[in-house]
């Protein structure tokens, strides 16, 4: 159980400033919290907003310096993995300017150049082709329900500019879902992102699979994946260069074939961080931990930095690494926020959340802002303090039980 309790002495136990863009990084822990923090490269606090709600599950910085915030209110679709309720901008100083409230929301959301916003909705699928459905374990349902997916476009009034629903492109006799996996969402999908000629493109996380949607025509232009061996991935995300990057959790991945060169991919379970060539399919930047130290079954995010580096977010274990082009760990750091998991998931503590976002030092949002590590501080102490009480409580309940 050390894993779960252990309570590490520097929350930055790499970091090669040279080597490092630099930068200040946002992350919310998951489950009943109900903070955002943003965090310089030394660990220090430098903002801090507190929400109404926990999220559900992602939160970013917007050009102007307020956080938009995807949160997992009391009107959530109960039973759906990540369903959120209500989108919400705030301020710096943690002051509401502007809401969307759906029940159907989950996982994430795009804010486009244009103020616009690509959001994800769960919506019941037709019983006709629920009936159709391969893949899955049978009487998972929910309440013999199956939901599909909606990607919607919004403005800033509410209203719906471009809708696409998962249902009306998918084949069901080609788009199934893993044989290991629940039932009640098919085509379970948990990242969304534009590229600059409006396409979008989805991580299709039970399905192994990357799709890119044509934003003039709605149908699907490109699918990858499951031929490159992805295991349940998250967070595929267009770069500057156009390319994609993508976290490939690794969970469930499929096992090797005899004769084909999958780099050994099969033969291990950890964590890829990939960067593919959507033109040609290659995989142009692959990182597998040589520990295997990155293994996160559930959530997980990379981004690629302007310098050309790369930052991770291993979601299972709260902890983030920046790594260069060639595969070396410039900065490494360790989430202090030490949480209950709920009940269903047994008595434990973690350091889960859903992803982590760099803002570069030159980040325009951050004009004009104090960004001094000493206006939080206490706020660190004063978390790590519960923590601590939290520890001692679980520790008392091991002994008990005998551990």
């Amino acid at each position: 159980m050390a894993n779960y309790v252990r309570q590490m002495p520097n929350d930055v136990p790499i970091y090669n400033e040279p080597k490092s863009y630099g930068g200040y990084t946002l992350f919310a822990p998951s489950f009943q919290n109900r903070m955002a923090w943003l965090v310089d490269m030394k660990g220090n606090v430098a903002h801090f907003w507190e929400m109404e709600h926990p999220p559900g599950l992602n939160c970013k910085l917007l050009k102007n310096g307020n956080l938009m915030w995807l949160g997992r209110g009391p009107n959530i679709l109960q039973g759906l993995n990540a369903s959120a309720d209500e989108l919400v901008e705030v301020d710096w100083d943690g002051n509401e300017v502007w809401r969307y409230d759906d029940p159907r929301m989950h996982h994430d959301f795009e804010v486009l150049d244009n103020g616009n916003i690509m959001i994800m909705r769960h919506v019941e699928l037709p019983m006709k082709i629920q009936k159709s459905l391969r893949g899955g374990v049978p009487g998972t349902e929910l309440n013999g329900q199956t939901y599909g997916v909606q990607v919607r476009e919004i403005n800033r009034n509410g209203e719906t500019l471009w809708q696409w629903n998962n249902w009306e492109h998918f084949d069901p006799n080609n788009h199934n879902e893993c044989p290991f996996c629940d039932r009640e969402i098919w085509g379970y999908t948990n990242s969304v992102d534009v590229f600059p000629n409006g396409d979008v493109i989805l991580s299709v996380r039970r399905m192994n699979s990357i799709i890119r949607i044509s934003k003039k025509t709605g149908q699907i232009v490109w699918e990858w994946g499951p031929e490159h061996l992805l295991g349940h991935q998250h967070d595929v995300s267009v770069t500057e260069q156009g390319t994609i990057t993508i976290f490939d959790n690794g969970l469930h991945r499929r096992i090797h074939t005899p004769g084909v060169d999958h780099n050994d991919t099969s033969c291990f379970h950890a964590s890829r961080l990939l960067e593919v060539d959507p033109g040609t399919g290659d995989i142009v930047w692959e990182y597998i931990d040589p520990m295997h130290l990155i293994i996160s079954n559930f959530c997980g995010s990379v981004q690629k930095l302007p310098n050309g580096n790369y930052m991770a977010c291993d979601s299972a274990a709260g902890t983030f690494y920046e790594i260069t082009p060639e595969k070396e760990v410039v900065w490494k750091y360790i989430s202090p926020f030490i949480l209950n998991i709920p009940e269903k998931f047994g008595w434990s503590l973690t350091r889960l959340m859903f992803q982590a976002h760099r803002y570069g030092a030159d980040f325009e949002g951050f004009d004009g802002k104090d960004l001094s590590p000493d206006n939080y501080e206490w706020v660190i102490q004063k978390k790590c303090k519960e923590d601590d009480a939290q520890e001692e409580l679980l520790k008392r309940r091991l002994e008990m039980a005998g551990y």
